[in-house]
């Protein structure tokens, strides 16, 4: 499966971007403030095409929480904050109070929580609608440049596509760029299509 029709990419871009709405959602109830948030803008990219520009890496370096899926969708999926917008998201888990020696001491543990309900918020919107089952493994935290970034999609040896959910929002005041990448082959695109035609009535 090289590419999708026009009705299965628009409908898994609504899928996607109701996703990514309750993943803010999530965001939102973690940080005890409003979170105004653009809509997504979705895109799908072929691994051999991801770069620094197709994937909208604009900052130098970024946050990634990772998780892998597996069940009727095998995807691994990435939240990405901008390196600089992710002090400001811990202050705001943990209290704007606490001292930035302490920040960054709990960023790791706060950023897999955070990424463990982002994701998760995303993925039981996806199941929900389509009526799937999956697993997720335990989130991982690391910090990476954009280009280390790229190298790590472009080596996986088990997926071929990226969906890029593209999301702008702040936190009190502060703009910030959320992304939810989600890698998967062409199997588990196969299975997702052939859900969504059950799911739209397509026979």
């Amino acid at each position: 499966m090289k590419t999708l029709s026009e009705l299965h990419f628009n409908t898994l871009s609504e899928i996607i971007n109701i996703g990514t709405e309750r993943a803010v959602q999530g965001l939102s109830e973690v940080i005890g403030e409003s979170v105004q948030s653009s809509v997504p803008n979705v895109e799908l990219i072929q691994l051999k095409d991801s770069s620094v520009l197709s994937l909208r890496l604009n900052a130098e370096k970024f946050g990634i929480v990772t998780q892998k899926f597996t069940g009727a969708l095998n995807a691994d999926v990435m939240l990405l904050f901008a390196e600089e917008n992710v002090l400001c998201i811990v202050r705001n888990m943990m209290g704007a109070e606490l001292d930035i020696s302490m920040v960054h001491e709990l960023e790791n543990e706060a950023m897999c929580e955070l990424g463990n309900i982002m994701i998760n918020a995303c993925l039981a919107a996806i199941t929900d609608m389509l009526h799937i089952m999956i697993e997720s493994s335990l989130p991982g935290y690391t910090i990476k440049s954009r280009e280390e970034i790229v190298e790590q999609i472009k080596n996986s040896v088990t997926q071929e596509f990226v969906f890029a959910s593209h999301v702008n929002f702040s936190i009190e005041g502060q703009p910030i760029e959320g992304k939810l990448f989600f890698l998967l082959n062409s199997s588990s695109l196969r299975g997702v299509v052939n859900e969504i035609d059950r799911y739209t009535g397509v026979s």
